[in-house]
């Protein structure tokens, strides 16, 4: 089965040789989190219109029992709620697109929501967990990856945004919205030196011992709908 990560942690995981990009691979696979987002990933569009009421919008996020995970989900909600560039935009959901690093490993794309903003597809992916990992993501393999991705076989016209939640050090969260459109483009040899060093790592993690994963249980359903933002 081909294993698959999504593309902020797989920029994460990406270095400049191929033994820190073992490393990177290696401690993303060795632990579990606590928790997910999936509760704040949900309603993002809804969140980003605004049409709605802020505590309606948030009523499953006030349904979750451990208390680790409402709270980090309804901070990230609040600084989403604060983003107001696609105030009354059009959103649809977009499945996910797989683009392969080898048979058996791929990086996983799918936007939290898209915008519609003057008639052009604005694909907008959340980073919300506030201490991801020791290694920031790097903006110009995610532009290279999604790039190549979406345009033109999904898209002949396409802008990519970042919403970033994290925290800087170890202060508060604080949102920040970034155009992937104006980072830097990676340049093809190191786009290719990159994407060699994660090949090779990941394939060394599969000869190495796999130590068990701690799985979250699973949290009951509060029946918070999607209010027709995902179809």
């Amino acid at each position: 089965m081909q294993r698959r990560v999504n593309i902020l942690d797989a920029s994460r995981m990406t270095a400049s040789t191929s033994g820190e990009t073992a490393r990177r691979v290696s401690e993303y696979f060795s632990a579990g989190g606590p928790f997910s987002y999936q509760k704040v990933r949900k309603i993002m569009p809804v969140l980003l219109n605004g049409a709605m009421p802020y505590a309606v919008a948030t009523a499953g996020i006030d349904k979750i029992k451990f208390d680790l995970a409402r709270d980090q989900n309804a901070q990230v909600a609040r600084l989403i709620w604060e983003c107001t560039n696609f105030r009354g935009r059009h959103f649809y959901p977009l499945e996910e697109v797989v683009y392969a690093v080898d048979r058996e490993f791929a990086i996983s794309l799918r936007p939290e929501t898209v915008a519609v903003v003057d008639g052009i597809p604005n694909l907008i992916f959340l980073q919300p967990r506030k201490h991801p990992t020791l290694w920031a993501y790097n903006a110009a393999f995610v532009r290279r990856v999604l790039e190549e991705a979406y345009i033109p076989d999904y898209y002949e016209l396409a802008r990519f945004w970042l919403l970033d939640t994290e925290a800087l050090g170890d202060g508060d969260r604080e949102m920040r919205l970034i155009d992937l459109g104006s980072v830097t483009p990676m340049s093809d040899r190191e786009f290719r030196r990159r994407m060699a060093s994660l090949r090779a790592a990941w394939r060394l993690h599969l000869r190495s011992p796999r130590p068990k994963r701690d799985v979250p249980k699973k949290i009951e359903d509060d029946g918070q709908t999607d209010f027709g933002f995902d179809g």
